[in-house]
């Protein structure tokens, strides 16, 4: 069941890459990376809040993905999400569907105003990439410890959980792989 990462913007090589291999290693699937979308519909762009609403997003990014030869398609880009109700989210994803998009922007230690780390940053992409792929599995949010489908409503929870799924959730996901 082959996965593709959508490069939204402008990503660098090496976080394609990288969430290439951990996406791969976690859904033992191989994972491809499609040509960049080098532009956002400015219906998704909320000018007041300086925002990308990520149902809109998802919804254009639907069109944009139906020839994607993948089963699943996890669209990563350096923009600030938000949905109604929420300041800003990491990530959306069309609960057993076939698209997710996750947001670099917040990830990043330079958002907060600290000292840039690769390792982290690396870790978090992964972890919310691999969340979001999970909701397109049909996987709900998790209680479990260190799953990595807990909830995460700010960037310390991202830090918190694995990478990996716990048990009940790896069960879920290898009944809907079958």
């Amino acid at each position: 069941m082959p996965i593709a990462i959508l490069p939204l913007l402008n990503v660098s090589s090496q976080t394609l890459d990288d969430l290439r291999e951990e996406i791969g290693n976690a859904f033992l699937s191989s994972v491809t990376i499609l040509p960049a979308i080098r532009s956002l519909p400015d219906s998704a762009y909320n000018k007041k809040r300086e925002q990308y609403d990520a149902d809109k997003l998802v919804s254009h990014l639907r069109q944009q993905t139906k020839g994607a030869n993948a089963d699943k398609v996890v669209a990563v880009g350096s923009i600030d999400l938000f949905v109604t109700d929420l300041n800003f989210i990491f990530g959306a994803a069309e609960k057993g569907g076939k698209l997710a998009v996750i947001s670099l922007y917040r990830l990043d230690q330079r958002f907060y105003g600290k000292q840039s780390s690769y390792d982290s940053f690396k870790e978090r992409a992964a972890k919310e990439a691999i969340h979001e792929l999970g909701h397109c599995y049909g996987l709900d949010h998790c209680k479990r410890g260190k799953c990595v489908m807990v909830y995460s409503n700010d960037v310390v929870s991202v830090d918190r959980k694995a990478k990996f799924f716990c048990e009940e959730c790896r069960e879920k996901l290898r009944k809907a792989l079958l």
